[in-house]
C-alpha cells in the first residue's frame, strides 16, 4: 500500500527530478603553528557531496507548487542523510518564487557565485569571509570549522525571489525566532534577515548584499554582513572581484573587519580550466582599535578537467595563513580542526 501511494504522488506531480553530486578527493594536509607538535596527516573528503530530490506541480494559471528535500552525502565517513541542506516548499508564478524550509541566503549565495571552484572544498573563499578573526567565537556569527553564519544555510526561513527585470533580481530571507526563550539569565530571542540584488546581463554579473543578525537575549548581539561583488566572462576566461565588511556587537564590544578577493579562470583546452584566487581578511577593529596581526589571507590555484558533460577531475591547493596574533581562520570546507589553536598557525592541503 505504501508502495503504491508513494508511486501515485510521484505520478501527480508535473516533475520530479533526482539529482546530486559524489566529489571525493585525496587531501595531503600540512599545519604549521610556530613550532608547536600538530600533526601532518591525509585524509579522504566528500567536499559537499549531495543527493536531493525536487518537483512542481502545475496549479494553473501560471502558478505552480514547488518542494525540494536535499541532503548532504558524506560517504567517506558513512555519515546517515539528513535535510541539512536546501529543502523548502514554496509557490512560483509570474510574482516571482516564495519558498519556506532551510535555505540559502542572497550574502551566501553572492559569495558562492564569485568562487572560482567547482564544489566545496578547502579550496572556496569562505575560509576567510565574515569570520571576524574568531572574536568572540561563541556567539553564533562564526564557527571555528566552517564558514561565518552568513556562509551557512538558515534553518526557519522564509524567503521572496523576484522574477528578472531587465537583468535585475532581487532576494529577502527572514529568519524566525522560533527558539525564542525568555528563562531568566538565558533569554534568547535570535532572528535576522538578508537581502540582495544582482543584476546580470551576458558576460557581466554583479551584485550586492546586506545582512542582518539579532539576538535581544543575555548577549544582546547585533551582527551585519554588507557584500559587492561581480565578475566579467570573457568566454576563455572569466575575472571575479569580492568587497565585504563585517560587524559585531556583543556584551558591549564592537567589532569591524574589511575581507576582498579577487579571483580567476582560464581554459587551457576546450575541456581543462586553471582556477586561482587570492582573499585577505583585515585586521579586526575593537572598539575603535586596530587589533595587529589578526587578519589572514587565503591562496589558491587548482586544474579542472572534464571527462564529459557530469564527470570531472579536479586537482588543487590551498593555504590558509593566519596572522601572528590570531588563529581564528581555517579552510572554510572541510576545516583542519586546528583554527582556535595557536596563533600565526597555517594549515595548507593538495586535493
Amino acid at each position: 500500500a505504501l508502495a503504491s501511494l508513494s508511486s501515485a504522488a510521484f505520478a501527480d506531480a508535473t516533475n520530479v527530478t533526482i539529482y546530486g553530486v559524489a566529489d571525493a578527493t585525496f587531501d595531503v594536509i600540512r599545519i604549521s603553528d610556530n613550532g608547536n607538535n600538530t600533526p601532518n596527516f591525509n585524509r579522504v573528503s566528500t567536499n559537499g557531496s549531495y543527493i536531493g530530490f525536487r518537483g512542481t506541480e502545475n496549479l494553473g494559471n501560471g502558478l505552480s507548487a514547488i518542494f525540494q528535500f536535499e541532503s548532504e552525502a558524506n560517504f567517506d565517513q558513512n555519515n546517515s542523510l539528513a535535510l541539512n541542506r536546501d529543502s523548502f516548499v514554496g509557490l512560483t508564478g509570474g510574482f516571482g518564487k516564495v519558498m519556506l524550509g532551510t535555505l540559502t541566503g542572497p550574502s551566501r549565495a553572492l559569495a558562492a557565485s564569485l568562487d572560482v571552484n567547482t564544489g566545496d572544498n578547502i579550496m572556496s573563499n569562505t575560509a576567510i569571509l565574515g569570520k571576524l578573526g574568531g572574536f568572540n567565537a561563541a556567539n553564533g556569527v562564526r564557527s571555528i570549522s566552517s564558514g561565518s553564519s552568513w556562509d551557512t544555510r538558515f534553518q526557519n526561513a522564509v524567503a521572496y525571489v523576484s522574477p528578472s527585470f531587465s537583468g535585475f533580481q532581487a532576494t529577502g530571507l527572514y529568519v524566525a525566532n522560533e527558539d525564542k526563550d525568555e528563562t531568566p539569565g538565558a533569554e534568547t530571542n535570535l532572528s535576522a534577515f538578508d537581502l540582495g540584488l544582482t543584476y546580470t546581463n551576458g558576460p557581466i554579473m554583479v551584485g550586492t548584499t546586506y545582512a542582518r543578525l539579532r539576538d535581544d537575549g543575555v548577549a544582546d548581539i547585533k551582527g551585519t554582513e554588507f557584500r559587492i561583488g561581480g565578475m566579467y566572462d570573457f568566454g576563455v576566461a572569466s575575472v571575479r572581484a569580492l568587497y565585504g565588511n563585517t560587524k559585531l556587537e556583543t556584551f558591549g564590544n564592537e567589532a569591524k573587519q574589511d575581507t576582498w578577493g579577487i579571483g580567476g579562470t582560464y581554459n587551457v583546452t576546450a575541456n581543462g580550466k586553471l582556477v586561482s584566487q587570492y582573499y585577505v581578511a583585515r585586521d579586526v577593529e575593537l572598539n575603535g582599535t586596530d587589533l595587529n596581526e589578526s587578519g589572514a589571507a587565503l591562496f589558491t590555484i587548482g586544474y579542472e578537467h572534464n571527462l564529459s558533460k557530469r564527470t570531472m577531475l579536479k586537482a588543487g591547493y590551498a593555504r590558509v595563513a593566519n596572522d601572528d596574533n590570531t588563529s581564528g581562520y581555517d579552510f572554510g570546507y572541510n576545516a583542519s580542526g586546528f583554527a582556535g589553536g595557536a596563533n600565526g598557525f597555517t594549515a595548507s592541503g593538495f586535493q
